[in-house]
């Protein structure tokens, strides 16, 4: 049925930079397992909820790991921990167990690695845990397994990550053997946790660099690769004797000789310098973050090319740059991740306040500071006393989660900050009678777009009429594919062509049982709604059609399965077809579902919560209509709609556009009001409202898209012309949408000749 929602109040939403308000209690949180407590570790689930691993030292020289979950929320998830939301470990009575890495298992299960002196000297130390927080026996036979590199060392590990395949990759340092200290790197099969002999033919290597080595992060690349960072002394008598190092090996264990010669890189800032955090970027450089100190410690950065570990010089110059906040204050970088834009954030501490605090820092992808994170391009962040933080994650919605010690004596503290959540990508545009879509590619500095290219001929056989079109990373490639659909007067088919080569993926298939007799068309949309990398495809029919939403996957292995079959409008006997559009409304990290009624439904729209439809499709909100007032009884055929980012709070907003018959109107409703219940205050203050062009008699409707072009982490619009009018686009940046009129600038590109299309021109 539909309904309006009531007015609720809710606090200003949160802009880029900015503590995530749908985080816990103003967007941090801490914990107190009842000792001396310190976050050292950190990991999103696909699900969105966060794993928090650390160290409890109660004191007498014993100490315990500390595993904490969190709903993505930010509240404790009481399924884990016999309903705590929390569990310590211990490896013996008084020993000496601390916490430095955390991974998630595909399965769920969540490896937590460290070092104990339970056998007296220091090993490396795992523990894996169910996914409800027990002890996992299936490991090592009680959940515990400790490692000793030998010669009577001091071992301490310090990260783990998991490959693609299962298998558990550890590193960390092991000191006492002839040559000092070095790298020792270890995997462990993912089932029983044993060494694998298929690793430099025992499961364990140790590299040597210089006098002592000591490594503190770990990374696995695409193609396997593993890199691992620290520091090494080279043996200088500067009295600056650390620099920078970073290994690669094979994924058989050996040196990676590719890798500046000998798989060992090693990078001097002219001080005493100590890596603590690497991270992959998607074209497969290498960024390195940590602490660069003559007396002030700075943070510092460097990247190095994939190819073969050489500096990159497109970074700052040099593959090197430096970062402080000012004369006599002091900046310690302790981990890095890389954003799919090239961007990198660090996260660190930083006495420019009164006392220490987390920083979270930004750059670009040149190694520039990021003076529109923030204004400044850091964030700092104040638990109320001396602070620290130690590891940082990024969550599907591209949102910056730090944690680290709060205070002295110290608690787990947390907190999650509003970072990017558009992923800059082409736009693909249909309505020509050929049965192909048009591309458009925007320039990532500019957000211009270039002039347009096509998908191949022939994608459904003779069919020569328009398409329907979306764009996603179907097969999780990291290229964002093209998913079409094909418009009335044919056998509703779709398919998608790969981005990566531009030629078929999935070839044109019928949607759905029965509809190979339907001719009325389709709308698709994509998205990842299980954040596994691979995006879904949503299949819905137009004109002459009921509500029924179909969402399929393309597996790793096998032909493609439908996941999801629904009515999208509450109305079995409608026949106007429905449009949809996905994005993350509520802020969960997982993307929503939106569905518009197509013809004679008028401006009603429904939203689904993702996390929910494979499972049993649940409505965030009470269904609504886009337009607000009169509007809402005028426009008899429904209404265009997309999601996207437009003020830049970390919520996904709706853009609807008028439906066939309509004005050629742009409105847009703020998603985090909406995800809240607050329809009417979204109708109150709209993000944006005007005609396009300013022409208010225009009937031909607007097909909206959103994307964010320029990468300024806003959504900009893309408008399809409408319905017997010449076929063009008019991109609006995101920057310029937000107040009253249609925004000054925009960029107009005709499309296929500027013919005048039936159907007009379709945008996703």
């Amino acid at each position: 049925m539909l309904q309006l929602e009531t007015l609720e109040s809710r606090e200003t939403p949160a802009l880029i930079a900015g503590f995530d308000p749908s985080f816990s209690t103003g967007g941090t949180a801490t914990l107190d397992f009842g000792g001396d407590d310190r976050a050292t570790a950190v990991a999103v689930q696909p699900n969105g909820k966060i794993v928090v691993a650390g160290t409890s030292d109660p004191g007498g020289g014993s100490s315990d790991f500390a595993v904490a979950r969190y709903n993505p929320d930010g509240s404790p998830d009481l399924t884990f921990g016999n309903g705590t939301g929390s569990a310590k470990i211990t490896f013996g009575v008084g020993s000496e167990d601390v916490a430095t890495g955390v991974a998630v298992q595909a399965d769920g299960k969540i490896v937590v690695v460290g070092y104990t002196n339970v056998r007296g000297n220091r090993d490396f130390a795992f523990a894996r845990l169910t996914a409800t927080g027990g002890l996992d026996t299936s490991f090592d036979t009680d959940g515990l397994k400790t490692l000793d590199f030998g010669f009577d060392s001091d071992e301490r590990a310090a990260a783990v990550a998991i490959q693609t395949d299962g298998k558990i990759v550890v590193a960390g340092t092991f000191s006492g053997g002839v040559t000092g200290s070095n790298f020792g790197i270890a995997r462990l099969n993912p089932v029983d946790g044993s060494l694998d002999a298929t690793f430099n033919g025992g499961g364990m290597q140790n590299v040597n660099i210089g006098v002592n080595d000591f490594a503190t992060a770990l990374a696995i690349q695409a193609n396997g690769r593993i890199v691992v960072a620290g520091y090494t002394d080279l043996g200088s008598a500067t009295g600056n004797p650390f620099d920078f190092a970073v290994v690669r090996l094979l994924g058989n264990g050996a040196s990676d000789t590719s890798f500046d010669g000998d798989g060992q890189r090693t990078i001097d800032f002219g001080a005493d310098d100590r890596a603590a955090g690497v991270a992959i970027q998607r074209d497969g450089g290498i960024a390195i973050a940590g602490t660069t100190d003559d007396g002030t410690p700075e943070i510092a950065v460097a990247r190095v090319l994939e190819s073969n570990g050489g500096l990159d010089a497109s970074f700052d110059g040099d593959g090197k740059t430096t970062v402080n906040y000012g004369s006599g204050t002091t900046a310690r970088a302790a981990a890095i991740v890389a954003q799919w834009d090239g961007r990198l954030a660090i996260a660190g501490t930083t006495d420019a306040g009164a006392t220490d605090d987390f920083v979270i820092q930004r750059l670009n992808a040149n190694g520039s500071q990021q003076a529109s994170f923030n204004g400044t391009g850091s964030k700092r962040i104040d638990f109320g006393d001396a602070d620290a933080a130690a590891a940082l994650a990024i969550d599907p919605n591209g949102r910056l989660i730090a944690v680290g010690v709060a205070g002295s004596p110290g608690n787990f503290g947390m907190a999650r900050i509003v970072g990017s959540v558009e992923e800059g990508r082409k736009i693909a545009v249909g309505g020509s009678a050929d049965g192909r879509a048009g591309l458009l590619t925007p320039n990532a500095s500019t957000g211009v777009f270039g002039a347009p290219f096509s998908t191949p001929t022939g994608i459904f056989g003779g069919y020569a009429g328009d398409v329907r079109v979306a764009v996603g990373d179907v097969n999780g490639d990291g290229h964002p594919d093209t998913a079409m659909i094909t418009g009335p007067g044919t056998p509703i088919r779709f398919a998608v062509v790969n981005g990566k080569d531009n030629t078929t993926l999935i070839p044109a298939i019928a949607p759905f049982a029965g509809s190979e007799g339907f001719d009325g068309g389709g709308f698709i949309a994509v998205a990842d709604f299980d954040n596994d990398g691979r995006a879904e495809i949503v299949v819905t029919p137009d004109q002459g059609g009921g509500p029924r939403v179909t969402i399929f996957q393309l597996p790793q292995v096998g032909s493609i399965v439908v996941r999801a079959n629904f009515l999208g409008i509450d109305d079995a006997s409608f026949r106007g077809g429905a449009r949809p559009a996905a994005g993350d409304v509520n802020g969960d990290g997982i993307a929503d579902l939106a569905v518009s009624a197509g013809f004679l439904g008028g401006p009603r729209a429904a939203l689904f919560n993702g996390a929910s439809l494979f499972t049993g499709p649940s409505r965030i909100v009470g269904d609504f209509f886009a337009f607000p007032g009169a509007d809402a009884n005028t426009l008899r055929n429904g209404s265009f709609l997309s999601i996207g980012d437009m003020n830049g709070d970390g919520f996904a907003d709706l853009v609807f556009g008028g439906g066939p018959g309509g004005a050629a109107r742009i409105y847009a409703l703020s998603g985090q009001l909406v995800a809240a219940g607050n329809v009417d205050a979204a109708h109150a203050a709209p993000l944006a409202n005007f005609f396009v062009a300013g022409n208010t008699s225009d009937r031909g409707g607007a097909r909206v898209a959103t994307v964010d072009a320029d990468g300024d982490n806003r959504a900009d619009l893309v408008v399809g012309s409408g319905e017997w009018r010449s076929a063009a686009v008019r991109i609006y940046r995101g920057v310029n949408m937000l107040g009253a009129g249609e925004p000054a600038v925009f960029q107009d590109v005709a499309m296929f000749g500027g013919a005048v299309l039936p159907g007009g021109v379709h945008v996703g």
